[in-house]
């Protein structure tokens, strides 16, 4: 027959205890991995603006207005004379997320608000309007 020593095996309140601390070490790593990834959104969002607000002055110099949207900047495609005399089609911004409408969407997955008259462009996420 086998018989368990005290001595060797672990008590119900010590297992809990492990539990507990391990517990606490994966909430901590949660938040801190959340805090980085944050950051790492808004990283990105003020990237993705900038990309955005050269593609629709690059839009406005080539067609001398400013698109009526933002699917418009996505779609269309301009021709460029390289100085060797090359000709490049290029798209005046590749899309990195779309939703089933073909809208841009920010590192929060929200739309990005763009003003046609003016060619303001801000994340549709709250607190990041004013970006």
């Amino acid at each position: 027959m086998f018989y368990f020593n005290n001595r060797c095996s672990l008590s119900l309140i010590e297992f809990l205890i492990v539990l507990c601390v391990i517990f606490i070490f994966l909430g901590v790593f949660a938040i801190y991995a959340n805090v980085n990834l944050r950051a790492a959104r808004e990283t990105a969002l003020k990237n993705e603006l900038n990309n955005i607000r050269m593609s629709v002055e690059l839009y406005r110099v080539i067609n001398g207005r400013l698109p009526e949207d933002l699917v418009n900047l996505v779609n269309q495609e301009f021709t460029l004379r390289a100085p060797d005399g090359t000709i490049l089609k290029k798209q005046f911004l590749k899309p990195f997320r779309v939703d089933k409408e073909g809208y841009l969407l920010d590192p929060f997955m929200n739309r990005y608000v763009y003003i046609s008259q003016d060619g303001k462009i801000t994340s549709g996420t709250k607190r990041y309007e004013s970006w």
